[in-house]
């Protein structure tokens, strides 16, 4: 490849995926580009001689009579021939097109195209790393491409090849370093996807290019600088020092910037009144959706605040995190005339480490998709200047080459280390230090609230979704760990510790060398490791009886007798435990340091061996986090506290298999755990958009574990939307009854409901599931009936995880997102990034987890109904919840759908009705009239 080369960027239109099935070839569209520009198109429909599927002529607006007269392939053959021989073959996901072509070509006599090809797919996940999606309709919008005609050949091709005239000039801006790493790893990518990378660092080599000022080398890596703190104020606003009480004086302040309303001057009010009385007390919000919850509380905040006396906003997601930084900040400086410095709270593993990256690349790397990821992680780094492995967006980050790379925490750099100054981590922390507004997540907060080095001492708290919080708290307390697993780890790192094993590490550490003793150790430790797991797991199955062969799974719940009989009778094993991770730990980064000090004396071969031995070390030692937390709950057991620990066996499907054997820990009622984080910051805020049952407070006071003798002053706020006009309720009469029916017949029969509600209804849509399991099975119904075809379909933890999907899902059109209940909060798709919602089920929890099992039996110990003390307030908060994600502004339009019965045939169900505002419009239909409803409704909004 040069710059003579010329690239045949291909695009097929067919009617299928399978050629041996007979699908064929019903349009070509080509774009040839040379020296940088399109200097050809071609665009031909063919003939295929057979029927084309209604989903394709929908899918591509081809029809049956655009064909009819067009030639067939046997006669355009040769000229598609001569036109491609000589270039180099491009394509958005090549592994398609040409081969597709091939077959066709085979099939009427001739010989199999011999060309170089490219990826535009893979180009595109490295070039552009933090893209949300690699689709091309999603890349021609995120690069202000031009795209007439989606799923038309001409069209696909000619926007491909504009993408990749643009993926290429995007290469040529990076700096040598960076292409000469990417040159090379390109080996082994798509074809010869990877060639094109050195073709361009030849290029560029010939060129004398400066390094552009936001960028620094080090260590022949490429960084983008730290961004220094704009500390300028806004043209023509004017710093107000103090909050202003009066009605006036909020309408001066806010007028120019948002529309005024009364319930969020309120809130305003509510939350100052309190900070400037002499004893200020927790309070709690119940903010409805569209009040401007969000400000409502930074605002008045926003005159307490300081870095030396922080405000620190809990979210439940880290996406939410991010909206506050992105959205809520930028208006709140405008408000208030001045710049609020305020960063991110999150676990270290997020971040890069430099170092542990760099290593990655000396050594030798035969995975593709481990290349294709440091290759995407170079660009990251020229473009990031947070380290936030997050804006890669990737479906997963617990691959052994993330666990590597990862960040262990600032306590674990050497200060002597190359990148030690520009340690993203570091940064961020001087950053957290300066902040007056941190924003963390419940998870980060509940496991560090005492973390005064980052929080500063009694800083202000804001707990936002709070409902939220009281819903994940159980399981934020909450510990598993697998013994099983822990006894694989330490087995496979026996086979390379043991010399008698073939790809042993022997070889690597010479004998009687420093080196060699801490493999012997190291060999030693692991052995001794195995033997205590394995004598934990038998003191736990016959102390406790975990011995039911007949069941795959086999639960074994301790009561609170047997939890004391639990952790003192494995303080023995625990503390062996405790010495055995911490001299593998010792003796493992021994052998790692004095490996990275020598890597030029080790061959390819030879680091292979030591890399998937460090694979599997370093799992082990990523999970030790775990484990300590689970300990250290343990550890600090009291008999007064509500705990609840479940013996896990799971036998396996298949002989081949080993069998689980996995400890739950779980503190079951969190109210104590919640009073004691409180404790270390001024009186809470606790505020969200769905706090009371029945228009009570009760369930989530007694959550955050307040008795009636403690103060907390409550304000209920009503939302300023007109439900009348913009929303509609709707609840199938013939929805599928679960109990009823076998898991099978219950998914397809809601995959069926499904697809008749959003079949040729183009309008943004939510389907909110209780069960994993139950969600991937409709998902896979859904595209087998090839709705994928016709628009894009997301689902949880299927096509992506949660922050990716969110993504995606906001650049669509006509998308579909299947998800559960995690989304019922806090996630804005205002306008139409969301116009249906529907509940598949209603959202109570799982009747046999662990958590639930145990606390329901607790309650009615103490003479309570499970149900209705627990189960129905849950399920009710998570009801308005997820009608909440439907109505975001004023202007929104959207239709709140539920698929289960069980509203309109129980007492419980029509009271959940009564908790969404009474203003809805309510009917009970079949789902087919639901359909005719929606129409009807999108109809008369339009």
């Amino acid at each position: 490849m040069n710059r003579e080369t010329i690239y045949a960027v291909v695009d097929l239109e067919t009617t299928g995926t399978n050629i041996k099935d007979g699908d064929r070839i019903i349009q070509f569209g080509c774009a040839l580009v040379q020296n940088g520009k399109i200097i050809q198109t071609i665009s031909q429909d063919v003939n295929p001689l057979r029927d084309v599927p209604n989903k394709i002529q929908h899918l591509t607006h081809i029809s049956a009579d655009q064909l009819e007269f067009a030639p067939i392939f046997e006669d355009l053959a040769p000229t598609l021939v001569e036109i491609l021989s000589g270039t180099v073959f491009v394509a958005h996901n090549i592994n398609f097109d040409l081969p597709f072509l091939n077959g066709e070509l085979a099939r009427v006599g001739q010989e199999p195209l011999e060309l170089d090809g490219i990826d535009t797919v893979e180009l595109a996940q490295i070039i552009l790393p933090e893209a949300p999606s690699y689709r091309l309709q999603d890349l021609t919008q995120l690069l202000s491409i031009e795209h007439d005609n989606p799923h038309q050949a001409d069209s696909d091709a000619l926007v491909t090849a504009k993408l990749l005239l643009k993926l290429m000039a995007r290469l040529r801006e990076l700096p040598l370093v960076t292409l000469a790493k990417l040159s090379e790893l390109g080996t082994g990518l798509v074809r010869q996807t990877g060639d094109l990378f050195t073709a361009i660092y030849d290029q560029m080599q010939e060129q004398s290019q400066p390094l552009i000022p936001e960028l620094l080398i080090r260590e022949n890596i490429a960084l983008h600088k730290d961004q220094p703190t704009d500390f300028t104020l806004y043209p023509g606003e004017q710093y107000a020092a103090e909050y202003p009480h009066d009605e006036a004086a909020k309408k001066a302040l806010l007028k120019p910037h948002l529309k005024w309303r009364k319930a969020q001057a309120t809130m305003m009010d509510f939350i100052a009144d309190n900070y400037q009385s002499e004893q200020p007390q927790p309070i709690l919000i119940e903010a409805a959706t569209g009040l401007g919850k969000t400000l409502g509380y930074l605002l008045p905040y926003s005159y307490l605040m300081s870095s030396t006396k922080k405000l620190v906003v809990a979210t439940s997601t880290t996406l939410l995190q991010d909206q506050i930084l992105t959205q809520a900040r930028p208006l709140l400086e405008k408000l208030i005339g001045r710049p609020v410095l305020a960063e991110v709270v999150k676990s270290p593993r997020h971040y890069i480490d430099l170092h542990r990256f760099t290593l990655s690349l000396q050594l030798p790397h035969k995975n593709r998709l481990t290349r294709l990821l440091q290759m995407k992680i170079l660009i990251w780094l020229t473009q990031t200047v947070t380290g936030d492995l997050d804006e890669l967006n990737l479906t997963s980050y617990q691959t052994p080459f993330f666990i590597n790379i990862r960040h262990r925490g600032v306590a674990s750099l050497d200060p002597q280390a190359p990148f030690y100054q520009d340690d993203f981590l570091r940064r961020l922390t001087k950053r957290q230090q300066q902040a007056e507004l941190l924003v963390t997540n419940h998870a980060y907060l509940a496991e560090h609230a005492s973390d005064q080095q980052t929080w500063g001492e009694r800083p202000y708290l804001v707990v936002d979704e709070a409902q939220s919080m009281i819903f994940n708290v159980q399981s934020i307390a909450q510990q598993t760990w697998s013994l099983s697993r822990w006894q694989l780890w330490a087995q496979k790192g026996l086979q390379y510790t043991t010399t008698t094993q073939s790809n042993n590490l022997a070889t690597l550490f010479p004998p009687k060398t420093a080196e060699n003793r801490s493999l012997k150790y190291l060999h030693k430790t692991l052995t001794k490791l195995t033997r205590t797991l394995t004598a934990l797991e038998t003191y736990l199955k016959t102390s406790f009886d975990v011995r039911d062969q007949q069941r795959p799974i086999t639960d074994r719940y301790l009561n609170p007798d047997e939890v004391i009989q639990f952790v003192n009778g494995c303080q023995r094993e625990f503390k062996q435990l405790n010495r055995e991770l911490l001299t593998i730990q010792d003796h493992f980064l021994a052998l790692r340091y004095s490996l990275e000090q020598q890597l030029e004396r080790y061959a390819a071969s030879d680091l292979s061996v030591w890399q998937a031995f460090e694979n599997e070390i370093n799992l082990l030692l990523a999970d030790v986090e775990h484990y300590q937390r689970f300990e250290q709950l343990f550890i600090a057991v009291k008999p007064q506290e509500q705990h609840a620990l479940s013996i896990q066996s799971i036998q396996p499907a298949q002989p081949s298999q080993l069998p689980q054997f996995k400890l739950q820990w779980q503190l079951v009622s969190a109210g104590t755990q919640m009073q004691s984080l409180l404790q270390h910051f001024e009186p809470v805020t606790l505020t969200g958009a769905t706090l009371a049952v029945n228009g009570q407070f009760t369930y989530l006071k007694r959550e955050f574990g307040f008795d009636d003798d403690q103060p907390l002053m409550t304000k209920k706020l009503r939302s300023p939307f007109h439900f009348k006009q913009q929303a509609r309720f709707l609840i199938a009469t013939d929805g599928p009854v679960q109990k009823e029916l076998t898991p099978n017949d219950y998914q397809r029969q809601i995959a069926r409901q499904i697809l008749t509600l959003v079949t040729n209804n183009p309008h943004q849509t939510l389907i909110l599931f209780n069960a994993n399991q139950t969600l991937e099975q409709v998902y896979y119904a859904l595209a087998h009936a090839g709705l994928s075809l016709d628009r894009e379909v997301l689902a949880q933890g299927v096509t992506g995880s949660a922050e990716k999907i969110t993504k995606r899902f906001m650049l669509g059109h006509d998308a579909v997102l299947l998800a559960t209940s995690s989304f019922m909060a806090g996630i804005d798709f205002p306008e139409s990034a969301l116009e249906m919602v529907i509940l598949v089920q209603l959202p109570f929890d799982a009747p046999n987890a662990v958590q639930t099992k145990v606390r329901y039996a607790q309650l009615t110990a103490q003479g309570q109904n499970p149900f209705k003390t627990e189960a129905l307030p849950k399920a009710t908060i998570r009801f308005r919840q997820a009608f909440g994600r439907l109505i975001r502004t004023s202007d929104d339009r959207g239709v709140f759908v539920c698929l289960d019965p069980r509203l309109l045939t129980t007492q419980y169900g029509q009271q959940m009705c009564r908790a969404l505002p009474a203003s809805l419009p309510q009917k009970a239909a079949p789902v087919t009239t639901i359909r005719e409803l929606i129409d009807l409704f999108w109809l008369n909004s339009d």
